[in-house]
């Protein structure tokens, strides 16, 4: 690719115009994934003509180093087997908004109300129990590979709208390092809007098709440089919050269990902020078991460990 290549703001609006009014086909399972993502990617390099990856290093516990992950209680075989708590099997994996069925990803987000929150959708008002569990980074020397899907209009208050900001002001980095030459002004909003479009497609894409491939092509790529974890915005938390999806083989050998919660979720107002929830039992890893015992919200340990780990209202 030339540098030439790289359309103008004009042609990347039109090729979103084109896109939208366009009926993508839909995944079918008797069909590949690799072959079906390969359709989704002919389709959009022929409307943009080029694809990115937005891959970034990062060194471990400097910006992620804690994440939490929802289910229903009652969804569980075996609470007390930690292999329960993390990705599903791959043979009851349907599909998803950043996996295929039979490819898992660990669903997750860095605050424990969003992930509820993901969760929950409609079942407030229900006598609905939940599990969330805290994961944590175990200590590594190497750098892992993060991928945003973030460049959409995001609220102040989202602590990731920096990472947004950022991209913005470094458009130009990679391709003055490729070519040696900056983008016109033109061609650095038509950057900016194409990644916008794509990113949104982890908010608006119904059937997946767009958001799963992009994510299976960034976690399954033909080359060394695979991403290890992959953030998108939260819609059920408008914004305020984000998720996050991880490749298996990065939970399996860099993350680890660190605690988890039983719990129910009362009510919640998130123009206000405020969660209220009852905890019920906290599950703490001793060796091979999980020791499971009641909360007590007048025990000053309890207390400290609770605020350590949810804070105060949605999103901190």
């Amino acid at each position: 690719m030339n540098l030439a290549d790289i359309p103008s703001i004009t042609k990347v609006k039109k090729a979103i115009e084109n896109l939208k009014a366009l009926e993508l086909p839909k995944y079918k399972e008797e069909i590949s994934v690799d072959k079906y993502t390969d359709s989704i990617f002919k389709i959009l390099h022929k409307e943009f003509g080029f694809m990115l990856n937005m891959k970034q290093p990062m060194q471990f516990n400097k910006f992620l180093r804690h994440f939490f992950r929802v289910r229903i209680l009652d969804t569980f075989t075996n609470l007390d087997l930690i292999r329960e708590h993390s990705y599903p099997p791959l043979e009851i994996v349907k599909m998803g908004r950043c996996n295929f069925p039979g490819y898992p990803v660990f669903y997750c987000s860095n605050n424990p109300g969003t992930a509820l929150l993901e969760m929950v959708r409609n079942q407030v008002g229900n006598p609905v129990n939940f599990c969330v569990s805290k994961w944590e980074l175990v200590k590594s020397n190497q750098e892992l590979i993060f991928e945003r899907f973030l460049q959409i209009t995001l609220p102040n208050d989202n602590i990731f709208n920096l990472l947004t900001k950022d991209l913005e002001n470094r458009i130009n980095e990679p391709f003055e390092k490729s070519y040696k030459k900056r983008l016109s002004k033109s061609q650095e909003k038509g950057i900016l809007e194409y990644l916008k479009y794509l990113d949104s497609c982890f908010i608006t894409d119904v059937d997946y098709s767009i958001s799963a491939s992009l994510a299976h092509r960034t976690f399954y790529a033909k080359h060394k440089v695979k991403t290890d974890i992959l953030i998108y915005p939260s819609v059920q938390t408008y914004y305020k919050g984000v998720n996050l999806a991880i490749h298996p083989n990065f939970v399996d050998n860099n993350l680890r269990l660190k605690r988890l919660y039983i719990l129910s979720l009362n009510n919640f107002n998130l123009s206000e902020r405020t969660m209220s929830v009852t905890f019920k039992k906290l599950g703490e890893i001793y060796r091979s078991s999980i020791i499971w015992r009641n909360i007590d919200l007048k025990d000053i340990k309890d207390k400290k460990i609770i605020i350590q780990d949810f804070g105060h209202p949605l999103i901190n």
